[in-house]
């Protein structure tokens, strides 16, 4: 019996899966090719930037770093490299120098920042550098931290030979920069914040000092800007204000140190001083009494309010005096100033228990102890009082 021949595929079927074969090679190499192009995109801004110099020539700086953005743009937004931890270190550090090279220019011509640029660059370099950061591998940490360290660092020695020169001014400024870098990885930079109160509240004495209020204010506000929530600074604004004698900003400064720390008792005897410079009476004593509420033994405050309370019921007396006897006005001037007088009382006696030899709180609290009609007390504060003058 005739064996059966084993067949095979027809030999025209080969060229086929030879054509899918060079179909997958060919797809493959483009593939490859566009991978490679915006990885290049990485590479040139990366060899741009090891041409940038910090403190070399501005112009020059600036060309290199938008020439290096317009790189490190296109491969951001392209999926191959969108997440690539290196791009991302490098959109960070651009970013970065963007805005260092626009600081330093802004400087060096006197002329204004653009703070929206300037805040749009932060925002990319701080999402860029985060994620940098929290890469699990940590595969450029040291690179990112190494980056914003050293500029830190840098400017927070210049702070300090500012500082020991005697230019307070330009010590605090170094010293806010070196806190706004550290900024960029999400960090506080406690000893730049207290440096540059430190540097900035001799600066501001210095200023007062020459009478330059209007110099102090912009300086102090400036970095009050940049720092909004350090109480230093803008007590800082307030001792200028009252220098200055404007009351309503320095009632301004007050409230917002007040929001950051509502238990100042200083801020609280402040305000009661200037509101009772503009005459707002209600507001002044509201505003002394908090101060002694939180410390009930505080000197300034007790003697201000029990002073505030009694020329005020001296003024409501003479003014019901100057007016007829009949006139029923008189006789509501005259009740209030007695209510003036017992409220006077309490805080005055207080200040005089702690300070007992001062003989024009004793005076008063004999003649108002008189007024009211408290007798022996009237005679105990003037027999201490006697003894005193003895």
């Amino acid at each position: 019996m005739a064996r059966k021949l084993k067949t095979t595929k027809p030999k025209a079927n080969k060229p086929l899966i030879m054509k899918k074969q060079i179909l997958f090679a060919g797809l493959s190499i483009v593939l490859s090719a566009a991978t490679f192009a915006q990885k290049k995109n990485v590479t040139d801004a990366i060899l741009l930037m090891r041409k940038y110099n910090p403190v070399g020539e501005v112009g020059a700086n600036k060309k290199i770093v938008t020439e290096a953005k317009s790189f490190i743009d296109l491969a951001a937004v392209n999926a191959e490299t969108a997440e690539d931890l290196k791009m991302h270190l490098y959109r960070a550090e651009i970013y970065y120098c963007l805005n260092e090279v626009s600081n330093i220019e802004a400087m060096t011509a006197s002329t204004p920042l653009d703070k929206a640029a300037a805040d749009a660059n932060k925002t990319i370099a701080v999402t860029s550098f985060k994620k940098v950061l929290d890469d699990p591998k940590k595969a450029y940490t040291a690179d990112a931290q190494s980056f914003i360290n050293g500029r830190a660092d840098f400017m927070f020695n210049q702070g300090i030979v500012a500082y020991n020169a005697k230019k307070y001014a330009d010590a605090a400024n170094a010293f806010l920069a070196s806190h706004e870098i550290k900024t960029y990885l999400g960090e506080d930079f406690k000893d730049a914040a207290v440096n540059t109160s430190l540097a900035a509240n001799y600066a501001v004495e210095d200023l007062l000092a020459a009478k330059k209020y209007d110099e102090a204010i912009a300086f102090a506000s400036g970095i009050s800007a940049a720092m909004p929530n350090n109480i230093d600074i803008l007590i800082s604004l307030v001792n200028i204000n009252l220098q200055k004698g404007d009351v309503s900003a320095t009632e301004t400064y007050i409230n917002k140190a007040l929001a950051l720390d509502p238990l100042n008792k200083q801020l609280y005897y402040v305000l009661g001083t200037s509101y009772m410079d503009k005459k707002e009476n209600d507001k002044a004593t509201a505003a002394l009494k908090k101060a002694i509420e939180i410390d009930p033994n505080y000197n300034e405050a007790l003697y201000q309010l029990g002073a505030h309370l009694y020329n005020l019921a001296v003024e409501k007396r003479n003014a019901g005096v100057e007016l007829d006897y009949k006139d029923p006005k008189a006789a509501k001037l005259e009740a209030e100033a007695m209510d003036l007088f017992k409220q006077a009382l309490e805080p005055l006696e207080k200040y005089a228990s702690q300070n007992a030899d001062d003989k024009a709180i004793l005076d008063i609290l004999y003649k108002t102890n008189m007024k009211l009609g408290n007798i022996e007390k009237a005679k105990e504060y003037k027999t201490r009082l006697d003894a005193l003058k003895g």
